[in-house]
Parts: C-alpha cells; structure tokens; sequence
C-alpha cells in the first residue's frame, strides 16, 4: 500500500510542479501564448510516457481520468492560465488526458505505450516549437483551413521526431525484454508507416484531436507487432 502511494506520489508530484512553474512563468510574463502551452505539454507528455517503468496500466486510466477532472475543471475556472494562452481554438488538453486513458486501455506493452505519448509529447510538442520560429517563411494550410495551418519546417521537425521516439520505444522494449521480433514487415510499420501516419494524422486533425487521435492510432499500429 505505502509502495503504490509513493509511485502515485512520484507520478504526479512531477507534474503538479510543472503545472505550478507554468503558473508562475505565465503570471510573470515569461512564457505565453503558444510557448507557456508547449511549456506544458513537452514536460509533463514525456514524464508521463515514463509511468509504465512503475505504475501499472490500470493506475495509469485513473491517474489519466484524474487529470481529465482536473483538466475541465480548469477550463471553466481558468486554474491554469498558461494552458488557455492561445488564441486559437483547441481541445488539446482534455484530447491529451483522454489519450492517456485510451491508450493505456489499449497498449499490450510498456513501451508501446511510452511511443505512444512520445508522439504526443515530444514529437507534435516540438514540431510546434520548430514552426513558431522557423516556419513563418514555409506556412501552408491544409484543405485550405486556417484552422489547419502548418509549415514545412514543423513538418519536417515533427517527421524526425517521430523516429526519435521511436528508436526510444525499441531501446525500452529491448531492456524490458519485448518478445516482437525485428523483421522487414515491423521495420515498414515502424519507420514507414507509423511515423508518416502520425504525421498526416497532426496535419489533418483540427482543435487538438491530434492529440488523441495520434496516440491511439500508434498504440494499434505497435500492438499488431506483437
């Protein structure tokens, strides 16, 4: 008992400070708008790709669903302000903690699940980081919706990130001892079609789906390596 309330203490102490840091950074001016969000989603999406190290995927659904709480709630009482910095409309955040749910429900191993929020995370997370301040030049929408506006310098960013990712998952499932095997079938899905998949799903999803959508499409993907 006092061990499965140190591992909820370690999952989620971690992200009530960055929670508070953003606050604190967002009040004083620091960060804002699309970066104090980013600020957010970056750290707090790559501490909890790692809750599977120590925390089982049945605890992972209730901390997902205590996030989703805590997340609407906010909405509508602007307890985090950096959160809601942007201008633009999106869902991102109450998309993230239904993917964290989902995907836990879903994900048959550990590390397909840290791949997963890794996408999420680090993968769309700095895609966005990358058009804010190189892709002015190299802007375009897709299916000509301002809502869906993107750069090729995100594109691209987000691309290599994916493998980024990805080659992280393979060295997880190695250490954890993963009994998938590494043939020509699995290294197409891993290297052709999940990261351009992701890729067209971030692209074509308005409001933040993308950040359900791109999890759970990659949690089904790595299942069928197994």
């Amino acid at each position: 008992m006092l061990l499965m309330l140190f591992n909820l203490f370690v999952a989620l102490a971690p992200v009530g400070l960055i929670l508070v840091a953003s606050e604190v950074l967002w009040r004083k001016k620091i960060i804002k708008g699309e970066k104090a969000r980013k600020f957010i989603h970056i750290l707090a999406g790559v501490w909890m790709s790692l809750w599977p190290l120590y925390i089982p995927f049945d605890g992972i659904f209730i901390l997902g669903a205590l996030a989703l709480t805590l997340l609407l709630y906010s909405r509508f009482t602007r307890l985090f302000h950096a959160i809601y910095a942007v201008k633009r409309r999106t869902y991102g955040e109450i998309f993230f903690a239904l993917a964290i749910m989902i995907t836990a429900f879903l994900a048959k191993a550990p590390w397909i699940f840290t791949v997963a929020i890794l996408l999420l995370a680090v993968a769309d997370g700095g895609a966005a980081v990358v058009g804010r301040y190189w892709g002015f030049k190299n802007q375009y929408f897709v299916f000509g919706k301002k809502s869906l506006l993107k750069s090729v310098a995100g594109t691209a960013a987000y691309i290599a990130l994916a493998y980024l990712c990805i080659f992280a998952g393979l060295l997880y499932a190695n250490a954890e001892g993963s009994s998938f095997k590494v043939n020509s079938e699995n290294v197409f899905i891993l290297f052709a079609v999940l990261p351009l998949g992701a890729t067209l799903l971030e692209n074509t999803t308005p409001y933040g789906l993308d950040n359900l959508f791109t999890p759970v499409f990659a949690a089904i993907l790595l299942n069928s390596l197994l």
